[in-house]
């Protein structure tokens, strides 16, 4: 169920202490739980996002340079990943894309009414849940993919070996695979490496 935004921890981050005042005062009175760094020096992104567990991240720099969007990069792929808004000048095409490929969320430009933050806050998670979920996606496809390919070459092992056909060298397979409680792709891994180690 989609949470409360009234609600939402929302960790702002921001080098300009007064802008940042603003915006966690801005983000209070709007009924969000306003979550900020320790004193400099901050942690890496991922270490905050780890330890304070926010719904989504507000960063706003005067300049979107490499290093921050690479700490954005580097927070996606390892499973603490959280929505980032990111306020900063520049919103040109080129600079909006490779913000959006180091995994910021949402994009806009500095100075925004603040009664539009909500509404780009609620773009950022839903951009962000909808790709978590497609990149779950590709990752099950892609593991889906290397289980056959492993369970069709153990298949050939076996038939070479016990002189069967497809059908019983897989009905082999899934009977090792349930009397030892594994899964069919990894009975089939065991035999693809002990044959590798025999042939040696």
């Amino acid at each position: 169920m989609k949470r409360d935004l009234m609600k939402l921890r929302v960790l702002v981050i921001d080098a300009n202490e007064a802008r940042a005042a603003g915006t966690q005062a801005a983000l209070a009175a709007e009924g969000c739980i306003v979550l900020t760094p320790p004193p400099a020096p901050v942690p890496p992104l991922a270490d905050l996002v780890q330890v304070l567990r926010p719904d989504a991240v507000l960063i706003e720099m005067d300049n979107p340079n490499r290093d921050a969007l690479e700490q954005a990069h580097i927070l996606q792929p390892s499973g603490r990943g959280a929505p980032i808004l990111l306020f900063a000048p520049g919103g040109d095409e080129e600079a909006v894309a490779e913000a959006l490929r180091a995994g910021v969320s949402a994009y806009a430009a500095p100075g925004l009414d603040f009664a539009k933050v909500k509404p780009l806050l609620d773009l950022a998670i839903a951009h962000f849940r909808a790709f978590s979920t497609l990149k779950a996606e590709l990752a099950a496809a892609q593991q889906s993919l290397a289980d056959r390919k492993l369970i069709e070459r153990a298949k050939g092992i076996v038939m070479r070996e016990r002189g069967c056909g497809e059908e019983e060298a897989y009905r082999h397979l899934r009977r090792l695979a349930m009397d030892r409680g594994q899964r069919l792709s990894e009975i089939a891994q065991q035999i693809i490496t002990i044959t590798a180690l025999l042939s040696k």
